[in-house]
């Protein structure tokens, strides 16, 4: 019986230290280089995901090593349980690739079988147990491991990095009470945008009238828009900067969304990429599983100068050290440098301007020179309300989602945003600020698009002689 609480032990543990070490130890790249090194199979579908890395499987084979000596069991064995029990792991992930399963999806059943199966059969060898005891080991594992998997995704969350300026909640429940949605029931009910026109008449609508498949595929067409800027003070050393710029994710609103950024993004080599906000679909409740696709997508982001992201109307503020967990650096009425070659440029990032209204342009702008070369990086265009009082050069928006579903010669239905419709999406210009509003890459609401594709943003800067 010891022998088999120990069996039991060791397989929790491989396969728990790499979801729980990961995260903390984002800071090395390098362990977060994917198993299949961006590579895919013959269907068109990753060989086994983002979600699947080197320092994951060195973590799960070491924890085996070290464990297995600790519990007595041999070095080797200890070592083998822990490669065997990846290898598995591994091997589940290109199974659920070939049905289209989300990278990290937990599978009930396929998940534990090839995780704690394969180990097995090295103790049945090692150890001579019978095919009774193997199955009986079997099933416990399997219920232990759909039990720790949920426990682990809903309710606990990594630890906050040292020096961040938030506080951040570590269970599900605190993150569904600090991150409510700062509305009376009543209010709530009334929002026009929230709830009567997109989850009762437009749903309704678009299902009742047979359009709803339509704008679905619409939703998942995402296109790649590539655009040139020029400027008279950008420094030399920055000529044609490439600038990935994605708004609106929402990505946890539509199944297959994640799928398709991942293979657009991947194939992009750019210098910057910039993230505008609305990172998932509600405004409330816990993001764990929110998490997990954005780990995904930005492990396939190669930008040289580093990812930044700011906060939407769909981000809360305990959001952020999650978002920083998962690579992205988050700005939030604050600004940065960007050196190259011994010339540099300053990137500035507001909170929310349209939900919370927390943004605060002179705590952002305080540290930029008048003569500098900037890039404002705000959710709404709603904050050109205040860009008459700062010197800002090319200012880059979204939630609008260009309207999302359009009309026809008309435009956009609605834009949820109180500015002239030359701001809702494309360039724009306010006095010598350069702009533009993403179409956004996800949905919101209602997962559809009309005349209204979804984008992915390719900026160059050149210096205009």
């Amino acid at each position: 019986m010891i022998l088999h609480v120990k069996i039991l032990l060791l397989l929790v543990v491989i396969n728990a230290t790499p979801a729980v070490l990961m995260p903390r130890l984002s800071a090395f790249r390098s362990l977060g280089t994917p198993m299949d090194l961006g590579r895919y199979f013959s269907d068109g579908r990753r060989l086994l995901g983002s979600h699947k890395t080197m320092g994951g499987f060195a973590l799960g084979v070491l924890a085996g090593a070290l464990l297995g000596y600790i519990l007595d069991f041999s070095l080797a064995t200890g070592f083998a349980a822990g490669g065997l029990s990846m290898a598995g792991d591994s091997l589940s992930s290109f199974i659920k690739r070939r049905f289209s399963l989300d990278d990290g999806k937990e599978s009930p059943g396929l998940d534990q079988a090839f995780q704690g199966g394969c180990p097995l059969v090295l103790f049945k060898v090692t150890h001579g147990l019978s095919l009774g005891t193997l199955a009986a080991l079997m099933a416990v594992f399997v219920v232990l491991g759909i039990f720790g998997a949920r426990l682990y995704c809903r309710f606990f969350l990594p630890s906050q990095p040292p020096g961040k300026p938030v506080v951040r909640s570590n269970t599900g429940f605190k993150q569904w009470r600090a991150c409510h949605i700062a509305l009376s029931p009543v209010a709530r009910l009334c929002n026009f945008e929230s709830v009567i026109y997109y989850r009762i008449f437009m749903q309704t609508i678009f299902k009742l009238s047979g359009l709803y498949t339509r704008g679905v595929k619409n939703a998942l067409n995402i296109r790649v828009t590539s655009l040139g800027f020029s400027f008279k003070n950008l420094p030399e050393a920055f000529e044609c900067y490439k600038i990935l710029f994605i708004s609106d994710l929402h990505i946890d609103g539509l199944d297959g969304l994640d799928r398709q950024l991942i293979k657009i993004v991947s194939r992009q080599k750019v210098d910057l990429c910039l993230l505008g906000g609305d990172y998932r679909m509600e405004m409330y409740g816990p993001y764990g599983a929110v998490k997990k696709k954005l780990v995904a997508l930005v492990q396939e982001i190669n930008a040289t100068d580093g990812i930044f992201g700011i906060l939407g109307n769909h981000d809360c503020i305990e959001i952020a050290p999650d978002l920083e967990d998962a690579r992205i650096c988050m700005l939030i009425n604050e600004s940065m440098v960007i050196e190259k070659n011994g010339q540099n440029i300053f990137l500035c990032g507001v909170d929310d301007p349209h939900y919370y209204q927390c943004h605060d342009l002179d705590t952002t702008m305080k540290d930029v020179p008048g003569d500098a070369f900037s890039i404002l990086l705000a959710h709404s265009p709603e904050i050109i309300n205040g860009l008459g009082d700062h010197p800002v050069d090319l200012c880059l928006c979204g939630h609008t989602h260009g309207g999302q579903v359009c009309l026809p010669v008309f435009g956009p239905v609605f834009s949820h945003c109180p500015v002239p419709r030359q701001f809702i999406s494309g360039r724009w210009r306010y006095g010598n600020t350069h702009g533009y509003t993403s179409c956004g890459a996800g949905s919101s609401g209602v997962p559809v698009r009309y005349n209204c594709p979804p984008e992915v943003v390719i900026l160059t800067l050149t210096r205009k002689l």
